[in-house]
């Protein structure tokens, strides 16, 4: 029986005059007892109105999307956001979460919630993921997940808290080109545009160590150009830069797509030739070494037109050769 129906028929009673006089005291106690709580009440219920504005105001001005499911996997809440982010007019309350997730991720999604149900044991939950969304109009675009798990007396329910992070990939992905390319002008010479000695040199050690595991072939040209200071001397530096270029369109026209073509130093070039024995390195060396004097250089200054002769020096990987100092060196002497 309710206190206020108690209060009522003690009331009743005591107009009946079948109550004491000290009814009335005990009736009088109650009433203000019943005010008391009613006070604690009204202001327990404006202390959930106000958290229920700053809710409202904290999920409908957020840039994140924030969405609940229940167990079921059906939307239950989503902010102004979420249908922003994910290009909905309509209301999607009721309708899976899968509609907002590319199709590898749904099986994957419904398992997991499914097996978090079952044993407790969280995969995504609690963590904070970078996946894709799915937008209504098919597009797909990467997003940072929060997701957390709450249960009220008799439900459980999911809460997801999405941030649409195109515009950070798409920095990032310019950054990640920017380092590329950096990296790639750090490993090429400012001239000719082959690649340079210290990029050479990584590139040698990591064809030599695969040689001498699996036993395959390995061989290196270095190429010199005759009489080069002479060239500078007679015809100037620009000129000089200019045989540079020429000579470096040479070599790069004639190499295969595993070869490693690189200046060395000054007039000196080196080629690095993978899976290729001391006679197809000899062969390839007198097809430069009868090659580089036909395609003559014109010196618009002197009106002339050079033709260039090199020498080239062969070296070949056997298990004698302990580095690939040694076999630049059997190279380099070679040329003498």
């Amino acid at each position: 029986m309710s206190c206020d129906n108690c209060i009522y028929k003690m009331l009743a009673n005591i107009l009946k005059g079948e109550v004491p006089l000290r009814g009335i005291k005990t009736v009088k106690k109650y009433e203000e007892e019943i005010k008391l709580l009613r006070k604690k009440l009204d202001v327990l219920n404006d202390e959930v109105n106000t958290l229920e504005e700053k809710y409202s105001a904290l999920t409908e001005t957020t840039a994140d999307a924030i969405i609940s499911t229940d167990r079921e996997d059906r939307i239950v809440f989503c902010n102004p956001s979420a249908m922003k982010m994910f290009g909905y007019n309509e209301k999607i309350i009721g309708m899976p979460s899968t509609i907002l997730m590319p199709e590898r991720y749904r099986t994957i999604h419904s398992e997991g919630i499914r097996r978090y149900l079952e044993t407790g044991i969280p995969r995504v939950i609690g963590a904070t993921v970078e996946l894709e969304g799915l937008k209504k109009d098919g597009t797909v675009f990467p997003i940072e997940l929060s997701l957390s798990a709450w249960k009220s007396e008799t439900h459980w329910y999911f809460t997801a808290i999405i941030r649409d992070i195109t515009e950070r990939k798409t920095m990032e992905k310019a950054l990640m080109e920017a380092n590329r390319k950096l990296e790639e002008l750090s490993n090429r010479d400012g001239l000719t545009n082959l690649y340079n000695r210290r990029y050479a040199a990584k590139a040698f050690e990591v064809e030599f160590d695969q040689s001498r595991r699996y036993r395959m072939p390995l061989s290196c040209l270095m190429i010199d150009i005759d009489h080069f200071k002479n060239i500078n001397d007679t015809y100037g530096h620009v000129f000089g830069d200019k045989v540079l270029v020429h000579l470096s369109n040479v070599l790069l026209e004639m190499e295969r797509s595993c070869d490693i073509v690189a200046r060395y130093g000054g007039e000196e070039f080196l080629i690095i030739l993978p899976n290729t024995d001391t006679k197809g390195a000899s062969d390839f060396a007198e097809r430069l070494r009868a090659t580089v004097p036909e395609r003559g250089i014109v010196c618009e200054e002197k009106n002339v037109s050079v033709n260039l002769n090199i020498s080239i020096g062969v070296s070949s990987y056997s298990k004698h050769v302990k580095n690939i100092r040694e076999l630049i060196n059997y190279a380099d002497r070679a040329l003498l």
